[in-house]
C-alpha cells in the first residue's frame, strides 16, 4: 500500500522502504533498509541488551535474503565461548535461538523458504514454556520447552568477538525486541508500522503501565 509518489516509478510504503516498481519487483533502494554483505563481515555494534527469561520476550524484524552460503545471525554477541544468538540455518531452513549458556533453545522449521529473494517478516515469541516463530504473521511452529536462559545481545548481523562469524547476507529493517510475549494480533499490527506509528499498546504488549519495548532499530543505511 503506497502513501504517495516520491519520484516517478518509486513509491514509499508503510515499511519505510522505497520500492522501485520499474525493476519488476519489490526492490529497496539505498536509503530504505540496511544491506549486509557477508563477504565484508558487515555487522552493527549495539548497546548490550538482555532478553530475560524471568518474564517473556519477543523479537521481530523484516528480512530479505541475499546469497549467503552459510548460517547467518540476525542478533548475536561478542562472546566466543558462550554463543548467544538468533540465526538462520542455511543447511536445513530453520530459525535457531541459542541461550546464554550456549545450549540450543529451539530450532523452528520455516514453512517457506527464507532464500526466495523476497521480503518476509519474522517474529520469535518466547515464554518459559514455549517458543513460537511467525513468518509474515503466520505461525510456523511451536518449540517446547521454551526459553531457559537469559540471552544477551550486542551485535546485529554477526556473532563473535570480531564480528566475523555467521555474518548476515541481505537486507534488514525495523528490528525490535520486547520483554513480553506479543500476541499474533499484535504481531500483525506492529509489522506494518514504523517506530513513530507504534501505539502505547504496541509498546506495552499487554502490560500495565510499563513499556516492554526494549529496543527498536529502523536500520536505514548500509551496514559498512
Amino acid at each position: 500500500t503506497s502513501t504517495g509518489l516520491v519520484t516517478p516509478g518509486i513509491v514509499t510504503d508503510n515499511l519505510v522502504l522505497k520500492h522501485n516498481y520499474a525493476a519488476g519487483g519489490v526492490v529497496p533502494v539505498s536509503d530504505g533498509a540496511v544491506y549486509f554483505q557477508q563477504a565484508n563481515d558487515d555487522n552493527i555494534s549495539i548497546t548490550e541488551t538482555t532478553l530475560t527469561t524471568s518474564g517473556n520476550c519477543s523479537i521481530m524484524f523484516w528480512y530479505k535474503h541475499a546469497a549467503g552460503s552459510t548460517a547467518w545471525a540476525v542478533l548475536g554477541h561478542t562472546s566466543e565461548t558462550n554463543e548467544k544468538h538468533l540465526r538462520f540455518l542455511n543447511s536445513d531452513g530453520k530459525l535457531k535461538l541459542e541461550s546464554n549458556t550456549g545450549n540450543d533453545i529451539a530450532s523452528i522449521t520455516l514453512n517457506s523458504s527464507y532464500s526466495d529473494n523476497q521480503w518476509h517478516h519474522y517474529a520469535v515469541i518466547c515464554t518459559s514454556a514455549t517458543i513460537t516463530a511467525y513468518q509474515d504473521g503466520v505461525s510456523l511452529a511451536v518449540s517446547n520447552p521454551g526459553m531457559s536462559d537469559d540471552t544477551t545481545i550486542n551485535l546485529i548481523g554477526a556473532q563473535g568477538s570480531d564480528g566475523d562469524s555467521y555474518n548476515l547476507d541481505g537486507y534488514l529493517c525495523n528490528l525490535g525486541t520486547w520483554t513480553a510475549a506479543l500476541t499474533q494480533a499484535q504481531i500483525k499490527s506492529i509489522m506494518w508500522k514504523k517506530y513513530g506509528d507504534l501505539t502505547d499498546s504496541d509498546k506495552d504488549a499487554g502490560a500495565t503501565g510499563n513499556s516492554n519495548l526494549v529496543s527498536w532499530w529502523n536500520l536505514s543505511a548500509d551496514a559498512n
